[in-house]
């Protein structure tokens, strides 16, 4: 008989705390142990902010660091900690939840916490609950219909050379573009160049109360609006 706990990931949406599924709240309020995930020690969980307000009581969360970094040691060293901390509570027979931004298998922290648990312990149950991710937040609040009829749809993370998505551009009909970040006003040139800039549409921070923003007129932002665009940004490129 499996004595360990269960392991639930919920995707809690884009940022806008209503945007959580009913499930999602009833899991979270079901475990005994909710993770969430932050960028360092230093600060604060997004995450943790946007489930508080659903919690029907004072639960133990404990958070878990993940740096925005590209080295894969030290990627590693982190991931190997976050999944020994989830497997401490799991096996002392407790349900834990943990909650990610937007959906958790879509460019997701979590993706890489599953992997290592479903590696180093193949008997932990794990349950994924959807979120709703930031592309369909995004373009709701864009007012852009994401596909119709036969349109093909495109979902690319920003490359350090902006230059790599012009394929896509060129195939697909309507394209989300992701951690945009600094790159943004090599992006722009390109769109500008591909005469796609008057197509395309900015949405920051989607759902964030006092913080969302949507701009159309890219070409025309001023070098402080492009220098503060940050990671939690979209671009939706729609030809049609």
């Amino acid at each position: 008989m499996n004595s360990l706990g269960k392991l639930y990931g919920v995707g809690i949406g884009p940022g806008d705390t209503e945007l959580l599924t009913i499930k999602a709240v009833n899991v979270l309020n079901s475990v005994e142990v909710i993770f969430t995930p932050r960028a360092a020690p230093t600060r604060d969980s997004i995450a943790r902010k946007i489930i508080e307000p659903v919690l029907d009581n004072k639960k133990k969360i404990k958070e878990l660091t993940f740096p925005m970094t590209k080295q894969k040691e030290e990627l590693e060293y982190y991931w190997a900690e976050a999944a020994s901390e989830v497997e401490n509570v799991l096996k002392e027979g407790k349900n834990a939840a943990f909650v990610t931004l937007g959906d958790p298998f879509l460019y997701s922290t979590f993706i890489y916490l599953y992997r290592k648990i479903r590696e180093r312990n193949p008997l932990v149950e794990i349950v994924t609950l959807p979120g709703i991710s930031s592309i369909f937040a995004s373009a709701s609040a864009a007012g852009i219909p994401i596909a119709s009829g036969s349109e093909k749809v495109a979902i690319i993370p920003l490359s350090r050379d902006v230059n790599q998505i012009k394929p896509y551009l060129d195939m697909f009909d309507t394209i989300f573009i992701l951690k945009v970040g600094d790159k943004l006003q090599d992006l722009v040139d390109l769109l500008s160049r591909l005469e796609l800039a008057d197509k395309s549409v900015l949405v920051q921070k989607v759902s964030q109360a006092g913080l969302q923003r949507v701009i159309r007129n890219l070409p025309e932002l001023r070098e402080d609006e492009l220098r503060e665009v940050g990671y939690l940004s979209t671009v939706i490129v729609k030809k049609a």
